[in-house]
């Protein structure tokens, strides 16, 4: 099986899986299933699965040894090219997973299955600008109905997007009331 035979088998699953939920029974080597569920449980997609993790593995491989055939140079270039292209697509241009695909790398539709392998789409749904992670905030506040001061409201937006609030020592920092906490060493 090639790699664009199972890039098409995917492409299809997905296209099966969006477009209805009730599918039509459907022929893949000879033998009918009744259902994607039913094919997914059969030994011949334990099968296929496999292959594809071996094929992943095998284009994971060549693109490292491409990317270190490259000279240094050329590595910071594609580097730089491509996390500016992403930077663009989500900060600059609010864009989707499919624009970076398409308008912004100019790939077709077979990128798509390419990048959910690579982990892009993970990372994109992943990604939050500053304005939408405020948005969230806000509404997590307002959900929980929430009322804090001012001070509260920094340091729990600390938390929510940090993990940690660094309010208190921003504070004196930028009211210029520095504190030194020197311990006695012995």
């Amino acid at each position: 099986m090639t790699w664009e035979e199972i890039r098409q088998r995917k492409e299809d699953s997905i296209r099966e899986s969006t477009n209805n939920p009730m599918s039509k029974p459907f022929e893949i080597n000879g033998k009918v299933y009744n259902s994607y569920t039913e094919w997914s449980n059969s030994d011949e997609h334990k099968e296929l699965l496999k292959i594809e993790e071996e094929v992943q593995e095998q284009y994971t491989k060549k693109a490292k040894e491409y990317y270190d055939s490259l000279g240094m140079d050329n590595q910071l270039l594609l580097f730089f090219y491509i996390t500016n292209l992403i930077f663009e697509n989500y900060f600059k241009d609010n864009g989707s997973y499919r624009g970076l695909l398409y308008d912004k790398f100019g790939f077709g539709p077979e990128a798509y299955s390419l990048g959910m392998d690579s982990g892009m789409f993970a990372l994109h749904n992943s990604i939050s600008t500053p304005d939408e992670n405020e948005e969230k905030f806000e509404k997590l506040i307002k959900f929980l109905k929430i009322e804090l001061t001012k001070e509260q409201m920094k340091s729990a937006r600390n938390y929510f997007l940090h993990g940690f609030d660094n309010s208190e020592q921003l504070n004196s920092f930028l009211s210029g009331q520095q504190v030194l906490k020197l311990e006695d060493p012995e």
